[in-house]
């Protein structure tokens, strides 16, 4: 590659522009994964896409492989209007404004040019830069499915950490509650059991329990996001089912067992009283990629965290201090696609990428482009580092799951 840093900081503005312009809501990522495989094309990458509609670009050969990953979905825009620059793509001097520019349709282009530098100059190992789909719905299994089949042995998610890295993140676990009672006309409740009513003693008892707490990630918070009784509208009946959901964020060391355990005999000692019954289940989620794959999965991403003398984080922080980019270390304080590949699979993450991450999903999004540049540098330090460093020690069963 010969772009000089004049030439890649224009490419790299014009290409997320692009990509912002290409409208991509979870399962309609098509237009984008297009603009991505032909500029990786250009570039000179090895090109693959595969059955769930992930594209794939890869440089070099043999020896470790280092995976970085970027999702190519966003979240939608309600309100046009609500917005001061345009949505779909502007740019207003030194900043990119649009839905995606952060997260992170911009850290996917700089992830593309910044690795495509390397591709004259790397003298061993692989790197895989992935635009995979539909993590704002389900974070993990994309991205698992990619690493397991180009055998990752290290994984960059480029999620905006403000030029810091990340060395991990609490997890998620979306948990259904439901009560049954009985119903009758809401003239005589003490004919039936309100399954609402119960909910209520249920969401209350909740509030009691107290979360655990890593030193570094925080507390393990279960918060309450929706509630729905049936029949709905009640007309004049108690209603004889109510579901509620709750967000619990996992720690490391917790598994989906040990969250729901607890949880299981606060909601079955609240529901005693009233004759009501009560399920606790982790919800399920089911989606069609725009390949029409379908991705069905428990709605849990373990936590992942690794200290500050890991091999991976020690050496890719200093590959960015010597890169010099003035990183310090950090946290996500949401899920990532790293859910799956250092909660799930064990392998080796760390994150890297440009912008703020309190602008996810909000209004004017942005991102600097100088922020840009310095990511596409910094993960070209990182992979350089890490393919030139021994492979990770795996459990048996980790290293046995990747095809």
């Amino acid at each position: 590659m010969t772009d000089t840093h004049g030439d890649m900081r224009e490419r790299i503005a014009d290409f997320t522009l692009h990509l912002v312009a290409a409208q991509s809501p979870p399962g309609q990522e098509g237009e984008v994964a297009r603009l991505v495989a032909a500029e990786m094309a250009r570039l000179g990458y090895e090109v693959a896409v595969d059955a769930m509609g992930n594209v794939v670009g890869s440089i070099g050969s043999s020896g470790p492989c280092v995976l970085i990953d970027s999702h190519m979905d966003t979240v939608g825009v309600t309100d046009e209007n609500a917005w001061e620059h345009n949505p779909w793509g502007e740019r207003v001097g030194d900043r990119l404004y649009g839905r995606g520019t952060m997260d992170m349709k911009g850290a996917l282009a700089a992830s593309i040019y910044g690795i495509a530098g390397l591709r004259d100059r790397l003298t061993q190992g692989r790197v895989v830069v992935s635009a995979t789909v539909a993590e704002e719905m389900i974070e993990g299994p994309a991205t698992v499915d990619v690493a397991r089949r180009v055998g990752a042995d290290y994984v960059v998610i480029g999620e905006a950490t403000s030029l810091n890295l990340a060395r991990g993140q609490r997890g998620r676990v979306e948990i259904k509650i439901e009560t049954r009672g009985r119903p009758t006309h809401s003239s005589r409740p003490e004919l039936g059991v309100n399954a609402a009513q119960a909910m209520v003693d249920v969401a209350e008892a909740l509030r009691a329990l107290d979360p655990p707490s890593h030193p570094v990630l925080g507390k393990g918070i279960l918060v309450l996001t929706d509630v729905l009784s049936t029949p709905y509208p009640a007309n004049s009946v108690v209603p004889d089912l109510c579901v509620a959901t709750y967000d619990r964020r996992m720690l490391p060391g917790e598994t989906a067992e040990s969250v729901l355990a607890p949880i299981r005999q606060i909601v079955e000692r609240a529901l005693a009283p009233s004759g009501a019954t009560g399920t606790v289940s982790i919800a399920e989620d089911d989606l069609e990629t725009y390949t029409g794959a379908r991705i069905r999965a428990p709605n849990v991403a373990p936590a992942w965290f690794y200290d500050s003398d890991e091999p991976i984080v020690a050496r890719s922080l200093a590959a960015l201090h010597e890169a010099g980019i003035n990183a310090r270390l950090s946290h996500y304080a949401f899920c990532t696609n790293g859910s799956g590949t250092a909660g799930a699979l064990g392998i080796p993450t760390i994150g890297f990428g440009p912008g703020d991450e309190t602008l996810a999903h909000q209004h004017n999004e942005f991102v600097e482009l100088d922020a840009l540049v310095e990511v596409a540098r910094g993960y070209a330090a990182i992979a350089e580092t890490l393919t030139r460093s021994s492979v990770p020690r795996q459990s048996g069963q980790e290293r046995d799951g990747r095809a």
